[in-house]
């Protein structure tokens, strides 16, 4: 028998079969690009917003972690416009890191489209005041279009009673468990347990108290500890995103040493400040 003809006919065969099976194969270039999909994205407040484009039907959306392959949440049938909830103040956490690795992917008769959503997140804290107590109160400027998640609000160096430097090599984030250290004031004041005040929105300010006293004298202080004399300090703010940004700045410390209303253990100095809201 000769069997090279029918060698040649499966090969042949084999080919041509293989080559239909190719056809109908999606290939990953077969995905919807993200533009045809996407329109835009933006941040308020604790969440995510994500629009879609109005002629694509989207079947589900997820939130993800693309450094990790964690989904954080998966919404279906989502239509025009969807929303994730991203910080969660309650509980000090937050899907915005410093990594960009955030995104949204959405599926729809086309395949699978994927959109970056992460934002670089960086705050600033301002205009350190003392209060008469000996907290300390000041605002914290969000520089960024994501959400600022105020993990811990640091305040050192050349001040009467520092914290923790968050900026020291011995600074343990996982084991820190001192909590936020710090509340809103007036509008920002907290309403509920959810501790909202510590999210900082989107390229706006919020004021901040502390629930310390920085510039308490523990141990008491002396006539040169109130003389007025110009100082610098740092403060640090300690982000939930797993960043560290420290700022130095100015104050001064003046009047008769003096023991605050509920602080008897301590003193301040009398011409500092004005009384906690």
């Amino acid at each position: 028998m000769n069997r090279r003809p029918l060698l040649q006919t499966l090969a042949t065969g084999g080919v041509l079969a293989l080559a239909g099976c190719i056809e109908s194969l999606p290939f990953a270039g077969d995905s919807p690009e993200t533009s045809d999909v996407f329109e835009d994205y933006w941040y308020e407040e604790t969440e995510l917003a994500v629009r879609f484009r109005d002629d694509v039907d989207v079947k589900q959306a997820v939130l993800f972690n693309s450094d990790t392959d964690v989904e954080y949440e998966t919404i279906e049938r989502p239509g025009n416009t969807v929303r994730f909830s991203v910080v969660f103040p309650d509980r000090l956490e937050t899907y915005l890191t410093h990594r960009p690795a955030l995104r949204v992917k959405a599926e729809t008769a086309n395949g699978w489209a994927r959109q970056s959503v992460w934002e670089p997140v960086h705050g600033a804290v301002r205009s350190v005041e003392p209060l008469a107590d000996g907290r300390a109160r000041f605002d914290i400027e969000n520089q960024t279009p994501a959400p600022i998640l105020a993990r811990f609000v640091a305040i050192y160096g050349h001040v009467p009673n520092p914290t923790i430097d968050p900026q020291h090599d011995s600074f343990d984030r996982s084991s820190f468990d001192l909590g936020p250290g710090i509340v809103g004031v007036g509008a920002n004041r907290p309403l509920s347990p959810s501790r909202t005040d510590l999210v900082v929105p989107p390229e706006e300010t919020r004021p901040f108290e502390t629930l310390y006293a920085p510039f308490a004298y523990r141990d008491g202080a002396d006539a040169e500890g109130c003389l007025g004399d110009e100082r610098t300090g740092t403060t640090a703010l300690v982000h939930g995103s797993g960043l560290n940004a420290s700022y130095g700045f100015t104050y001064r410390l003046e009047g008769e040493p003096t023991a605050p209303k509920g602080r008897e253990s301590a003193t301040v100095c009398s011409g500092v400040g004005s009384d906690a809201e």
